[in-house]
């Protein structure tokens, strides 16, 4: 198989402590070390695709370049991927380039989002992906190389610098690498792409844009409706503030699947279960809105021009219930995590297509 590359040829000294001093000063890494992309290690990467080197898989922004396949792969190599785990890089960064999603808000807003990428389906087991202990933090390679893939693709072909097109104000160790699966098989829920019309043998990505994450536990409490009180209570001081005034805001809810059973023994399903965190995880509007400019509006005046502002004064985490996605993940023991939204980015899931799979994972 002939591939021909078309990215620039650096010559660099063998030294893998000056290439990756190199990409560091000229603004390519994450200020973590990379594997230097040679044309060997770059080829190898492309041999986990079906798709030729130089097709563009989207444009992205803010410099809006093209994400060749080639570009990914790059990528890849820097950081640390397999080639198996290219036909969810292609997917993802598809996701991500639907207009719905936003991705230039996402990536250029104060608030310091992250893209959060989950895999539901066979292909969460096909690349080792963690989806129990500690799936948000380290110890498996397919969650770490391929969040972070994903960042370096943000920064070297969208061209998402921090301080420059990247505004957050402090940031969130998510925006390094935030890669996932819902744990399926400890659900006693229908898993989200079939909640979201796909089959439940299809392989897909969702990417979510992610506030920082906030733990909740529900520990002391051993019925389904109690633990939905102190998770619904523990969204309430972020959600709504975080949101602002509604404009469309899809917050993800990861229940850990110890709550689940509780939720599901007690016979609520999962749009109870979003109904639920609708009606309770609010807060009182002059609690975190308290404007102060010249001219003051008033709760009419506002209440008129937002989404998720209610006649009762209460401000909710979302404009409606089915815009709450929950999703179970992680271990053993009572933890679950709220991820706040943007106000304005729609997650979008997408199948990967075992058409682009180079050969069986």
């Amino acid at each position: 198989m002939n591939i021909t590359l078309n990215a620039e040829r650096i010559q660099l000294p063998d030294s893998l402590e000056e290439i990756d001093q190199y990409l560091y000063e000229a603004g390519m890494t994450d200020g973590l070390p990379v594997i230097p992309p040679t044309e060997e290690r770059v080829l190898k990467m492309l041999e986990g695709v079906a798709l030729p080197a130089d097709f563009e898989v989207a444009a992205l922004p803010p410099q809006w370049s093209a994400a060749t396949v080639e570009a990914i792969a790059i990528n890849a190599v820097m950081a640390g991927c397999r080639p198996e785990h290219m036909p969810v890089l292609v997917t993802a960064v598809e996701a991500m380039a639907c207009p719905e999603f936003v991705l230039l808000g996402v990536l250029a807003s104060t608030g310091g989002y992250a893209v959060s990428v989950m895999l539901n389906g066979p292909i969460r087991k096909e690349i080792d992906l963690n989806c129990s202990n500690n799936l948000f933090g380290p110890g498996k390679r397919t969650n770490a190389a391929i969040g972070r893939a994903l960042r370096l693709i943000e920064l070297n072909i969208g061209g998402v610098i921090t301080g420059v097109t990247d505004k957050s104000c402090q940031g969130w160790p998510g925006k390094y690498t935030l890669c996932w699966g819902e744990n399926e098989e400890a659900s006693p829920w229908a898993p989200y792409h079939v909640e979201k019309g796909f089959e439940n043998n299809d392989s897909t990505v969702t990417v979510f844009a992610a506030g920082s994450l906030c733990r909740i536990g529900a520990g002391w409490t051993t019925t389904g409706i109690g633990a939905l009180q102190s998770l619904a209570y523990g969204m309430r001081p972020v959600g709504p503030m975080l949101q602002g005034l509604g404009n469309g805001a899809r917050p993800l809810v990861v229940i850990g699947p110890e709550s689940a059973h509780q939720i599901a023994r007690d016979g609520l399903s999962k749009v109870e279960v979003r109904k639920y965190f609708f009606a309770h995880a609010r807060c009182r509007f002059e609690e975190n809105y308290h404007p102060d400019s010249g001219e003051k509006l008033s709760f009419e005046d506002m209440r008129k021009c937002s989404t998720n502002l209610w006649p009762d004064g209460t401000v909710s985490i979302a404009d409606r219930a089915d815009d709450i996605a929950v999703v179970v993940a992680g271990g053993p023991g009572r933890q679950s995590i709220f991820f706040p939204a943007n106000a304005r980015s729609t997650p979008v899931t997408l199948r990967i297509d075992p058409a682009i799979k180079r050969r069986p994972i």
